[in-house]
């Protein structure tokens, strides 16, 4: 028997996917050819630094939900729900473990370094690992899989550069369409196209290493239920706050990314929820489901969002 449908198992397939799915995704952006040339260039190198590294993914983009229980007695929370969006669990050399993506512009190629030293006590491994013990599938451990976003921005040529890529129709390796060919005639910048090339060979070639890391994030049970006490803690924390007139605020949280909070005027009193700058979301989680027993959801995402400012 045969079939037209492609083998998703098969590398070479997976990659042409994942470039098609970025074309689309970026198709009617007015920045859309250099969002595409970026994001094709770091998976072409992706894959090409992970393609053998053996492992399965078993679950891809799972919603998981479950009781949230307090610990200590074994106590069901009548407010709240447990939930999260599970990138990937995957078998690794026989091993479930729960795969996270995650890009930043921090150095990651120091193991020691700042960036790793942060994502030791991250809460988020801790969460999703509890929330698939609580469902009866218990992981072996967890891993950060991490992109560092590229420094490099389409460049001017030389001249000889020029000439080369129009007589010889490549760049770092790669054939280029005649369309670029022929911008390079009256624009000497990479067009869309030149830059995926060289960023595809940076970090294909030259900086793998500087753009790809993966770190396991073991959790041992102890550390588990610690952090199922924690969560427990931060649900009667949230509950006690709804009860204050005025929450207590946290100025320190106000430039925590280096700009202002989007709801800074609205607690410097410049704003308020019922102006037209607002509009009220018809979900607080949209990714996720709502649950049919009444209760809240408690996502890592309301956690963090929580423990800054209240």
């Amino acid at each position: 028997m045969t079939t037209n449908e492609p083998d998703l198992t098969d590398a070479k397939v997976q990659l042409a996917i994942s470039l098609a799915a970025i074309d689309s995704a970026c198709a009617g952006n007015e920045n859309g050819p250099l969002i595409a040339a970026k994001c094709r260039g770091l998976m072409r190198g992706y894959h090409a630094r992970w393609k053998d590294a053996g492992y399965r993914a078993l679950t891809v983009d799972q919603i998981v939900t479950t009781n949230l229980y307090n610990p200590a007695t074994n106590g069901r929370s009548r407010s709240f729900s447990l939930a999260g969006l599970l990138d990937v669990v995957a078998q690794i050399h026989g091993r479930r473990v729960l795969v996270d993506h995650k890009t930043t512009s921090q150095d990651i190629t120091d193991p020691n370094g700042p960036y790793w030293r942060q994502l030791v006590v991250e809460g988020q491994a801790s969460h999703y690992m509890l929330l698939e013990w609580l469902n009866g599938r218990k992981l072996d451990t967890a891993m950060w899989d991490v992109v560092r976003k590229p420094q490099i921005a389409p460049k001017k040529l030389t001249k000889p550069e020029r000439a080369s890529v129009v007589a010889e129709g490549q760049y770092f390796s790669q054939r280029i369409s005649d369309a670029s060919r022929l911008a390079l005639q009256t624009d000497d910048r990479e067009t869309p196209e030149l830059y995926e090339a060289r960023l595809a060979h940076d970090c294909t070639v030259e900086r793998p290493d500087w753009f790809f890391q993966r770190r396991y994030v073991p959790r041992l049970d102890a550390e588990l239920l610690e952090y199922a006490a924690e969560i427990w803690q931060h649900s009667k924390d949230i509950l006690y706050t709804r009860k204050q007139a005025l929450p207590p605020r946290n100025s320190g949280a106000c430039m925590l990314y280096g700009s202002p909070c989007v709801y800074l005027g609205i607690c410097s009193g410049h704003d308020t929820a019922d102006s037209d700058r607002w509009q009220k979301k018809s979900a607080s989680h949209p990714e996720l489901p709502a649950i049919e027993n009444g209760k809240q959801l408690l996502p890592n995402s309301r956690i963090r969002t929580f423990q800054p400012c209240r």
